[in-house]
């Protein structure tokens, strides 16, 4: 087995960055719609690994998850849909 990123004692090594999506729309049926696609994009699985890729220059996001979703508002006819993702990330090997 191998392995990539920094010596495993190394407290500095690992991050937890915050992405947050909003999304905006005329009616709720499309912003719910949006969100919808955002979380199926971030959180998506295929055979165990994530559907999509989130490239990072330097590192590799080892894990996602849906931090905090708030959900929809509406304001003067526009609603949006606001939704919190952390991924956890390393730094890759030189």
């Amino acid at each position: 087995m191998t392995t990539s990123g920094p010596p495993y004692g190394d407290g500095d090594a690992d991050a937890r960055v915050l992405v947050q999506v909003t999304s905006v729309a005329s009616t709720a049926e499309q912003v719910e719609w949006m969100a919808d696609k955002v979380r199926t994009a971030l959180l998506a699985r295929v055979s165990g690994a994530y559907a999509n890729i989130i490239a990072i220059t330097g590192y590799v996001v080892i894990d996602r998850e849906l931090d905090k979703e708030e959900g929809m508002s509406v304001s003067g006819g526009v609603y949006s849909y606001v939704q919190r993702y952390v991924l956890t990330v390393t730094t890759l090997s030189s």
